[in-house]
């Protein structure tokens, strides 16, 4: 493997530490090929017709098409047309799809996986920001799908760039918790503005809110009402033992840090209920939270001027703190608030800042930048997608905050009211040393550093190799033949800065750290 390519492995690597069905298309950074055939001739009307009836009635109705994935033939692959404001709002015939490759041939399967998301990127000139978001969300163990760019072809005519989404299903569930069995709700039922958790009482208002996605026969919706139970009539006093008995309340609060960092405001604790799913991990018995749908993240479709954008509060819920028990409650809870600040300080301090996330986006634009050029249906102009890359635009009368601008102000706005609230300087997670190390599989402490640090994995090393790269991917250091758990890492020839060091044995990848340096 090459030092670039390498470099961008890593780059997407999360911190999962399995293999799992979808490595193929998701590990590396890449824009994959899709081309879909239609034999039928009125394929465009069908899909349409399909899309208003489903709407309509709840239902999923797809048409057969076959489809060449990176050059590989899978033939009576179901097609639809999905989503909400970026089918119907999108300008063009761009529309978002889902394809389904077990709909026509039970146990038809692509890398494992039976289904797969088309998304059109809608209201994103910078083509990145859900890319950028999920992409945190793999490396930060918050539950999430992973992503990847896909040229979409729609019986050979370049339809435009897609962004290619994992689906929350029985493979995402067997894959993130070992197990696929327990119920699977979305918080985005036919009244899914009520899907804010709190206690509804009759179990109609609960269809109404939320769907349930697995175990539909059994339907057995008990579980769901005593977590919003807890959530909301447990006292004061033993609201944190409540809760704790019910849900696995890390996996809500690390997205939480996540959403208000990113400004995705689409989501849960603010302007609206849903895009979210929660799982009952059979082997726990525990709700988990698995984020979903976060394509307005860095600022987008909110009623603010970017500067408020990026100044918003950390403590932020919105539109009033009584419609988000869950959040509302746990900020009123002094454990809880300090389990979020704790979260959001880390990822400030270490993770949500130019020095980690600018080379990323680099890497996005050179990689997605002739394709999107070439999109003939895209919202916006070549201008456009390059110059919010680095800075605001503003489009008809909607501003657009710039990537690296937003992570620059809003990085600084949080460390700063953090500060006023008696949290800096947070370290990495804020896990201990083993719990680290079962998480993530290799760590270094402490980071950033000045002269050495101490690099720990959970794999015993023989004979092993620890390269360092520097951001362009230029190779600047190797150390050989070590062996055991744990070496130190003298950086007395390096200058300060951000590198990636790379763990191999035998000439096979084992494991990455990042590293700062700071002389």
């Amino acid at each position: 493997m090459n030092k670039v390519l390498l470099l961008i492995t890593l780059l997407s690597n999360g911190c999962f530490g399995q293999n799992t069905d979808g490595d193929n298309l998701f590990d590396t950074p890449q824009v994959h090929t899709i081309y879909i055939n239609f034999s039928q001739g009125n394929y465009w009307s069908l899909l349409t017709s399909n899309k208003a009836y489903d709407d309509a009635n709840d239902s999923s109705s797809y048409i057969p098409a076959e489809v060449v994935l990176d050059g590989i033939t899978v033939d009576s692959v179901g097609i639809q047309f999905k989503g909400n404001s970026s089918y119907y709002n999108y300008p063009s015939n761009k529309k978002p799809f889902t394809l389904d490759f077990n709909e026509y041939i039970s146990g038809q399967k692509f890398d494992g996986l039976k289904k797969l998301n088309l998304n059109n990127m809608y209201q994103d000139p910078a083509f990145m920001r859900e890319k950028m978001f999920l992409d945190f969300c793999q490396e930060k163990g918050i539950y999430g799908p992973r992503s990847n760019y896909a040229k979409v072809y729609l019986n050979g005519t370049y339809w435009g760039l897609y962004l290619m989404v994992e689906r929350i299903d029985k493979t995402f569930l067997k894959d993130r918790f070992d197990n696929k069995d327990g119920n699977l709700w979305k918080g985005d039922g036919s009244g899914a503005a009520c899907a804010n958790l709190e206690y509804h009482g009759s179990l109609q208002s609960y269809y109404d809110c939320y769907e349930l996605k697995t175990n539909e026969t059994a339907n057995d919706w008990s579980s769901l009402v005593d977590l919003t139970d807890q959530i909301n009539n447990t006292p004061d006093a033993v609201f944190r033992d409540s809760v704790e008995a019910v849900m696995n309340t890390n996996s809500f609060i690390k997205a939480w840090a996540a959403y208000n960092l990113f400004c995705d405001f689409d989501s849960y604790p603010y302007r609206y209920t849903h895009n979210y799913y929660t799982y009952q991990n059979s082997l726990t018995e525990n709700f988990e939270w698995i984020v979903w749908d976060v394509s307005t993240a860095f600022g987008l479709d909110i009623p603010m001027t970017i500067t408020q954008i990026e100044n918003i509060s950390v403590e932020y819920i919105s539109p009033i703190t009584t419609d988000r028990p869950l959040a509302n409650r746990m900020l009123a809870n002094s454990t809880y608030r300090d389990t979020y600040l704790q979260y959001i300080c880390s990822y400030a301090n270490n993770d949500f800042n130019a020095v980690n996330l600018d080379p990323k986006i680099d890497l996005y634009y050179n990689l997605i930048k002739s394709d999107v050029y070439a999109d003939p249906m895209k919202m916006y102009t070549d201008s456009n997608f390059d110059d919010n890359i680095s800075m605001n635009i503003t489009v008809g009368s909607t501003n657009y905050p710039g990537l690296k601008s937003f992570i620059v102000n809003r990085n600084m706005s949080v460390i700063s009211e953090l500060a006023n609230l008696g949290y800096s300087n947070c370290p990495e997670i804020g896990l201990g040393l083993e719990e680290l190390k079962s998480q993530y599989n290799t760590i270094i402490y402490p980071n950033p550093f000045s002269t050495t640090a101490t690099i720990s994995t959970s794999l015993a090393l023989t004979d092993a190799t620890f390269t360092v790269y520097g951001q362009n991917g230029q190779i600047l250091k190797v150390i050989n033949k070590i062996n055991g758990n744990e070496f130190v890492f003298d950086n007395s020839d390096l200058q300060s800065g951000f590198y990636y060091g790379v763990i191999t044995q035998n000439n096979q990848y084992i494991s990455h750290v990042k590293m700062i340096i700071e002389k």
